[in-house]
């Protein structure tokens, strides 16, 4: 298996991606362009119009992590 956590992040590098995405939203609440957001946080416009669609459904809370991806292990 090429990750051995299943996602190919450290829980500490998870935890840094989930504080991108929440500031990416407290940005989106302030009126910010995803294109804005993503030259300010330096992530690529594709994340950040992805997050929009997120933050527009269900708010800081639809941003959070939800663990690992991919399967469990068997």
């Amino acid at each position: 298996m090429r990750y051995p956590d299943g996602g190919g992040l450290t829980p500490a590098a998870r935890a840094k991606r989930e504080q991108v995405r929440m500031h990416a939203g407290e940005l989106f609440a302030a009126g910010v362009a995803p294109s804005h957001v993503a030259g300010r946080l330096r992530v690529s416009r594709k994340s950040a119009y992805a997050w929009r669609r997120a933050w527009l459904s269900g708010g800081l809370e639809a941003l959070r992590s939800k663990g690992a991806g991919g399967c469990p292990a068997a």
